[in-house]
């Protein structure tokens, strides 16, 4: 049963998707018709009364061109110091020239620079 919440807090998920459609010149109605959820749930998210599942924010994302991830951050789902969670792990994770030990060195570089960069601050 997807979560709900009392009121939207301002600059919340809800918004950044109303702003983001808005942006992309697209209805509410166009949006519920491209990403196949109903135009009644967009509106609870829309106006903070529910809280998007991941599915949900992958569907949207789709429609209005913005990545998965941006709208997961937005709403939580992901943590922004997390270097598991980035494009440049995951891209490397899919990259099918790779060896799996080779990605593993990757990332493993990718958040030892991360880290050294995140100390100096």
């Amino acid at each position: 049963m997807p979560r709900k919440k009392k009121s939207g807090s301002p600059g919340g998920i809800g918004e950044y998707i109303r702003r983001q459609r808005e942006l992309a010149n697209i209805s509410l109605r166009k949006l519920a018709e491209q990403s196949g959820i109903s135009a009644a749930v967009l509106r609870e998210i829309e106006a903070g009364l529910r809280n998007p599942s991941r599915t949900i924010l992958q569907s949207i994302a789709g429609v209005l061109r913005l990545s998965a991830e941006t709208l997961q951050l937005q709403a939580g789902f992901l943590d922004p110091r997390d270097p598991e969670d980035s494009d440049v792990a995951r891209e490397i994770r899919r990259d099918p020239y790779l060896t799996e030990r080779q990605r593993d060195i990757l990332i493993d570089v990718y958040k030892a620079f991360r880290s050294v960069n995140q100390s100096r601050r």
